[in-house]
Parts: C-alpha cells; sequence; structure tokens
C-alpha cells in the first residue's frame, strides 16, 4: 500500500511520517493516530533519506497490514469461540449452566492481555513495518496538497 506523508522527525535511519487518517487507516491499526484524530504518525525506514518537512511517498506492507489486523481482531474471537466451546466440554452440553460463558469471558480476557503483550514485544523489536522510498517533487507536493483541500472540502 502506497501512502503520501509529510516527515515530521527523523533520527538516525528512521522517520516518523504524519499523514491524513483515511478509510484503510481506521482499519489497520500499523499507525498511532494524532491527538486530533484527524492525522495519523507512521514511524518508517527512511531509506529515501528524507529531511524534517519533506513529503515523501511511502510503502507499506501488506503483508505485515493484514497479519497486524489477524491477530488484533481474529485472535480474541477464535479464543473466546473456543473458551466457550471448552466450558460447553466441561458440564457436558448443560443448558443451564455459567461455566460456558465464564470460559469465553476468560478467553476473551487472556486474548487482549497476549495482544497487548504481543503488540509490546513488537514494539521492542527494530521493525519497521513501512519504509520511505521517495521524497516527492514539488509539483507532486502541489498537487497531492490540491488533492487534499478538495477531499476536505467535499466532506
Amino acid at each position: 500500500m502506497r501512502e503520501i506523508g509529510r516527515v515530521s522527525t527523523v533520527k538516525q535511519d528512521a522517520a516518523v511520517v504524519s499523514m491524513p487518517m483515511s478509510g484503510a487507516c481506521k482499519r489497520c491499526g500499523v499507525c498511532m493516530v494524532s491527538g486530533d484524530g484527524r492525522d495519523v504518525l507512521l514511524l518508517a525506514k527512511n531509506e529515501a533519506e528524507a529531511a524534517e518537512g519533506d513529503y515523501v511517498e511511502i510503502d507499506i506492507s501488506a503483508g505485515r497490514v493484514i497479519s497486524a489486523a489477524f491477530i488484533i481482531y481474529m485472535v480474541p474471537v477464535f479464543l473466546t469461540i473456543a473458551g466457550f466451546v471448552f466450558g460447553l466440554w466441561m458440564t457436558g452440553g448443560d443448558d443451564d449452566s455459567m461455566v460456558p460463558i465464564v470460559f469465553a469471558v476468560g478467553a476473551l480476557i487472556i486474548s487482549f492481555i497476549g495482544v497487548a503483550l504481543y503488540d509490546a514485544r513488537l514494539r521492542k523489536v527494530e521493525r519497521h513495518e513501512a519504509r520511505i522510498v521517495r521524497v516527492l517533487a514539488d509539483e507532486e507536493i502541489r498537487a497531492h496538497e490540491h488533492h487534499v483541500q478538495t477531499v476536505t472540502m467535499g466532506e
């Protein structure tokens, strides 16, 4: 997936890039949402040697986006279902028992803790989900700003 953003900060071989939030951003979860909720911030490997203030083209690996979304959304669902089925098995299918619900909620809580720990571990490892592939030329920046203004005015 290709996006366009503006470099906010550069540190060594990485840069923080700010870009307007799109529909894909809301479902993805790779970026951090800014305080006002209109922009997202993304840590990207600075392969193009962009400087602070440059407009850049970013490549976000679709495989990582899909795997992150799967872990965040589907693991809790699968574990909740597994907890419920295990609870049913423990009670022999008793319809009046609360055990399956307790096991389902417990599995859901454990899955949320697991996802949070997994996310914390990934953040410690130097892994860039995105990379800056090129710095945009002036005419590309003007075209992008015109497009953003047109889209914003249409809302």
